[in-house]
């Protein structure tokens, strides 16, 4: 179906789905290709069990439209619009909210289009292999191998997914990097695809130097729906009959050629990556800057070998054996276990879009004087005597009346996940927070103290400044602080051994 702008601003009348919403925002056509699109939907197909998935993208053609329909449960089709254009930063705003997770996939998705994203509440996934932007992003994946997060220029709550552990691979790929790898019957038969759209034509220039190359049995060559030379290159192929041209092949037919030829050539690009899950010699030829990480690592891995040794590695008696070990190492890395990985990253991020904050009612005492007497927060607390229930009591009523104090619960669905509290001197608040044993180990801490100083500002735009003290034993707490961006300061004289944070509040996301 169509995501139309009147049925987004119409879903309130109509039931809430159960299922978390991602949406997936990737471009592609002849001249920019066809690999975010293909790579995204790879995450979606990943995610569609638990997730309900939604594709927004610029003028797709009918042919793509079918492509995502057959992952995605609905597809928002945006009016063309330059990256340049300030309604660009603009063209997600009917869509998102802070009940969604988007997904950027591309270079014209800057750190302006991002903050945009953020302001909406909305979680926010990029998905990036140049890292030349600066990001706000609560998670980066980025499948090349050999990147770091220092590499980055990122928020401090970041969390980076990196290297082929996280290789955005179709389902037949997955499938096929759990199966041996043997030589197949046809030993000599090459695979070439240098990319869905290919708009320099590659594909023909190669094709010409193969022709030259008489090991070769056979050469079958793969083209997407965006490949704009298919007139040219059937042309030259006139009377060749070494070689076969592919167009359009599904994922599952893709698979079933690549198991057929243990010898590729292909960009060092998403499609190396899914040979790579198949298995067998690859040889790359880069052809565009943004795939030069990939390359490096390719190469350096013992993954592929440069385009250019080819005739000379295919003359060679043991070239065979070669290809042995270079599946050994294949599978070294391509496990096809990424489905399970991405399930569980993404359910983290669903839990922070389906947080919310609201004020503490009279009905919250006893859930607070619980929490409270947990084990594991008297032993982080400053005083870690249990709190009596006369004590709590009175302590809830005066705190609830206070003009000087706020309270915040923090739901997850209508379960009670955390508790944030801010006492205000002039300008300046002093926060404490406790998560509920249910909701711990799960990365949740600065997202509460991110919401919660979001809901400060709303509640109370007059406070500047932000402080909370942490006990050093408390490591969880204290990376809490940190991601969420607060700054170590002076100790405070009242507990000098405690660490004590700082924020300074301002527009910033």
């Amino acid at each position: 179906m169509v995501w139309k702008r009147q049925q987004l601003l119409s879903r309130t009348t109509k039931p809430m789905s159960p299922k978390t919403r991602i949406i997936f925002r990737a471009d592609g056509n002849s001249r920019i290709g066809l690999g975010h699109v293909v790579r995204s939907l790879a995450l979606a197909e990943m995610l569609r069990e638990e997730f309900e998935c939604v594709f927004a993208i610029q003028s797709p053609n009918n042919e793509l439209q079918e492509q995502i329909r057959s992952v995605c449960s609905g597809i928002i089709i945006l009016p063309p619009c330059a990256p340049t254009e300030e309604r660009y930063l603009h063209e997600l705003d009917a869509y998102v909210s802070s009940e969604e997770i988007v997904v950027l996939d591309g270079y014209t998705f800057g750190t302006a289009y991002q903050e945009n994203i953020k302001r909406k509440g909305a979680a926010l996934v990029c998905i990036d292999d140049l890292h030349t932007d600066s990001f706000v992003a609560d998670a980066i994946i980025n499948q090349a191998g050999g990147i770091t997060p220092e590499m980055y220029r990122a928020k401090p709550y970041t969390r980076f997914y990196l290297g082929p552990k996280y290789a955005l691979l179709r389902k037949p790929f997955l499938e096929a990097a759990r199966l041996e790898r043997a030589i197949p019957n046809s030993a000599a038969r090459l695979l070439l695809n240098m990319g869905g759209a290919d708009p320099h034509n590659h594909t023909l220039q190669i094709a010409r130097e193969l022709d030259g190359i008489a090991i070769l049995d056979q050469v079958s060559i793969v083209v997407g729906g965006a490949y704009t030379h298919l007139q040219q290159l059937q042309e030259w192929l006139q009377n060749k009959p070494r070689f076969k041209v592919y167009t359009n092949l599904s994922a599952t037919e893709m698979r079933n050629l690549m198991q057929q030829c243990p010898i590729a050539i292909t960009s060092p690009s998403g499609i190396a990556y899914e040979y790579c899950a198949v298995s067998g010699l690859l040889f790359v030829l880069q052809t565009a800057d943004n795939q030069e990480n990939l390359c490096q690592f390719l190469l350096q891995t013992g993954l592929a070998f440069k385009y250019e040794e080819l005739q000379s590695i295919l003359l060679k008696k043991d070239w065979k054996e070669i290809f042995n070990k270079v599946v050994l190492q294949q599978r070294h890395y391509f496990t096809g276990n990424s489905p399970e990985v991405y399930r569980e990253v993404f359910r983290s991020l669903s839990l922070t879009t389906a947080m919310k904050l609201r004020l503490v009612n009279e009905q919250d005492l006893m859930l607070l004087y619980n929490w409270a007497n947990d084990p594991e927060v008297r032993r982080n607390s400053f005083n870690t005597e249990p709190i009596l229930l006369e004590n709590h009591t009175r302590w809830f009523n005066i705190k609830l009346a206070d003009p000087l104090s706020a309270l915040y619960l923090a739901t997850i669905g209508d379960d009670p996940a955390a508790h944030i509290r801010f006492d205000f001197k002039s300008e300046t608040a002093v926060l404490s927070y406790l998560i509920s044993e249910k909701y711990r180990g799960k990365g949740l801490g600065h997202i509460v103290l991110l919401k919660g100083i979001k809901k400060l500002q709303q509640d109370k735009p007059g406070i500047k400044q932000i402080e909370g003290l942490v006990q050093k034993s408390n490591p969880a707490s204290v990376r809490a602080f940190e991601k969420a961006g607060f700054a170590y300061a002076v100790p405070d004289p009242r507990f000098p051994e405690a660490f004590r944070f700082t924020i300074k509040l301002d527009n910033s996301i």
